[in-house]
């Protein structure tokens, strides 16, 4: 059983550190014991793996036929242009409504826009001087943002429709409804987790965080990775007990709430993994990573099935998204570009240009027609 297998890997470490007493030179017999063990687990992994890979992806898909060139998706270009930041655009989220869209800029504020005007509509000034990460709650009341002050701040929307006051300017919120503070280092990622009751974190100390907003202290923390986790993002197929989370490890991990434990680590990458999202039947997973590659794993098989590249990319990929029917993948790289792939054939689209600086964060809007880009150079874009 693979998850057993894991989880037996997990343990050994943890009794190697106790059973090491000898030194490096030196090692004990439990510990020698514990490294066959774990050197056979892995082996066991490998063999299991390969006897779920029966088949590749390119020739299942053959049959298939190809994403048409007259396609509206290769007509895509900017409708809108959100731009107020004073400084670079590092994160956005959609409201489960898709009529407003928050921004998170390095100004150390966040901002709530209309998403059909493009008006703002609330500015939020937050106590971090960046801030890197902000999450929509589904009822669309709340908001969460996150970042160099290692807290999550959470801020309820009042009144929406009051967009302007007399003097022109946007209303102003700098008092928070809740505090979540455990993390030691700064926040990378905020998602509500399937509703507005429970929140997820991420942050560059290696951890990730589950919270209720009734407690002051986080329900569970999950411990796995080794260096800062960059990406998360909760499975559409179970949003109340799945989530994933990518790290500068060059790992992926896929978490399960109710034993608090890693599930699943993909460790075949072989640069930072910046990004990681669902496939929208919860089903498999995708990574951004810096490399410029673009990976896909079957949760079921549980390894990669796909790698999305080419030798023109030279640059890293930071962030991705599917379409709503998961044909293709969207992916955005620090050369300014956004490019889409075809996820059962892995040919390479179409590449869109219209940032000045690498695009941080990229997102379909719920119903899947529209793509959101946020850049470095200070704007948020609206594709469709």
């Amino acid at each position: 059983d693979i998850i057993n297998s894991v989880r037996k890997m997990a343990q050994n470490g943890v009794q190697a550190k106790e059973a090491r007493k000898g030194g490096d030179d030196d090692p004990s017999p439990a510990f020698q014991k514990l490294l066959q063990e774990t050197i056979e687990l892995k082996e066991n992994l490998r063999l299991e793996r390969s006897r779920n890979a029966d088949a590749d992806l390119g020739s299942v898909s053959q049959k298939e036929e190809e994403v048409s060139l007259i396609s509206p998706v290769m007509a895509m270009k900017v409708r809108k242009i959100l731009k107020g930041h004073r400084g670079r655009v590092l994160h956005f989220d959609w409201s489960a409504d898709k009529s407003h869209i928050i921004t998170a800029g390095q100004d150390g504020h966040a901002v709530v826009w209309d998403a059909f005007t493009p008006q703002k509509e609330v500015s939020i000034q937050n106590t971090s001087s960046w801030i890197l990460a902000c999450s929509y709650a589904p009822s669309t009341t709340l908001v969460a943002c996150g970042g160099t002050d290692n807290e999550c701040s959470i801020y309820k929307l009042s009144d929406r429709r009051a967009s302007v006051s007399s003097d022109g300017q946007s209303p102003k919120i700098t008092v928070t409804l809740k505090t979540l503070a455990t993390h030691s280092k700064y926040i990378t990622n905020c998602i509500f987790f399937g509703s507005d009751q429970q929140l997820l974190t991420s942050s560059a100390d290696t951890l990730c965080g589950l919270w209720d907003m009734e407690l002051k202290e986080p329900v569970q923390l999950f411990q796995g990775h080794k260096m800062e986790v960059l990406g998360l993002a909760t499975n559409p197929r179970e949003p109340y007990t799945t989530f994933a989370s990518g790290s500068s490890d060059r790992t992926a991990c896929v978490w399960d709430t109710r034993s608090g434990q890693c599930v699943m680590k993909f460790d075949s990458h072989e640069s930072d993994v910046n990004a990681v999202r669902f496939f929208p039947t919860g089903e498999a997973l995708g990574t951004a990573c810096n490399d410029g590659t673009i990976h896909l794993f079957d949760l079921r098989a549980d390894q990669k099935v796909k790698c999305y590249t080419k030798p023109s990319i030279l640059f890293g990929a930071s962030a991705l998204d599917f379409s709503k029917s998961g044909r293709i993948v969207f992916a955005g790289y620090d050369d300014f570009s956004i490019r889409g792939w075809d996820v059962l054939k892995g040919n390479h689209l179409m590449m869109w240009l219209g940032h000045q600086d690498r695009i941080s964060h990229i997102q379909l809007s719920p119903d899947g027609t529209a793509l959101g880009s946020s850049s470095w150079d200070g704007t948020m874009k609206i594709w469709a």
